[in-house]
């Protein structure tokens, strides 16, 4: 069974079901999210949507273990195929691992620099070259805008996508005239695509606050299953 045949009718298409498209070589995206929300899980799943169609996956976290990203992997192959059951999981869980790399910094290690190093060490020892980084565990109360920019420069120097992820808080309701909340109410240029996950009783629901150049474009409403983070369809 090849990757790229396996990712019908798996709730695996949620980037392709809300924009259309993958987000552009050179171009940012963010996840945002309150705490406990799934964006770990949500970026897991846009790493695990484009591994099943064989594009290569720079998965960077900070302070976090990589073991715990691998079960995040590993839960979603298992959710997604639950439903097949002459799928061979095993087996398309090794091909996908071979297309992935797990990069792990603590919060204070990383910078742009740093990342840009790995991608060098990673292409020249290890002969890996992604298509698409994620970037998970950025501290955006903390982070600067220049950090963001440097990233920016970074993407688009190697032209690759790259999404992220951004908390949210119950407490600050600061959000600017475009319609988007801190903590990117001040950085909403830096990015080709904004997404905000929004908690429901058993879903969650996900809003495009932004897309290219139009903010709260005019797109059908997608739906995960708040415990597998599959696309779920609405009755």
């Amino acid at each position: 069974m090849e990757i790229q045949e396996s990712t019908d009718s798996v709730g695996m298409e949620m980037i392709r079901d809300i924009l259309g498209e993958p987000l552009a070589p050179g171009k940012m995206g963010v996840l945002m999210a309150r705490a406990g929300v799934g964006k770990t899980a949500c970026l897991t799943h846009i790493a695990l949507e484009r591994l099943l169609q064989g594009t290569p996956v720079l998965h960077v976290c900070i302070d976090e273990i990589p073991d715990k990203i691998k079960v995040w992997y590993q839960e979603l192959l298992k959710n997604s195929f639950a439903a097949q059951p002459g799928a061979d999981v095993a087996g398309i869980q090794y091909r996908t691992e071979r297309q992935r790399f797990i990069l792990a910094y603590l919060y204070h290690t990383f910078t742009p620099e740093k990342l840009e190093q790995s991608l060098q060490n990673l292409k020249e020892q290890a002969h890996f070259h992604p298509e698409l980084v994620i970037l998970d565990g950025l501290d955006f109360d903390r982070v600067h805008r220049s950090t963001l920019e440097s990233l920016q420069a970074f993407a688009q120097r190697h032209q690759l996508p790259m999404w992220m992820s951004a908390r949210t808080h119950r407490h600050i309701s600061l959000t600017n005239e475009r319609g988007i909340p801190y903590p990117c109410n001040e950085s909403d240029d830096l990015f080709g695509s904004i997404l905000l996950l929004e908690p429901l009783t058993e879903t969650i629901r996900i809003r495009v606050l932004k897309h290219g150049e139009q903010y709260n474009p005019s797109v059908p409403e997608v739906f995960l299953n708040s415990q597998t983070y599959l696309l779920q369809q609405q009755g």
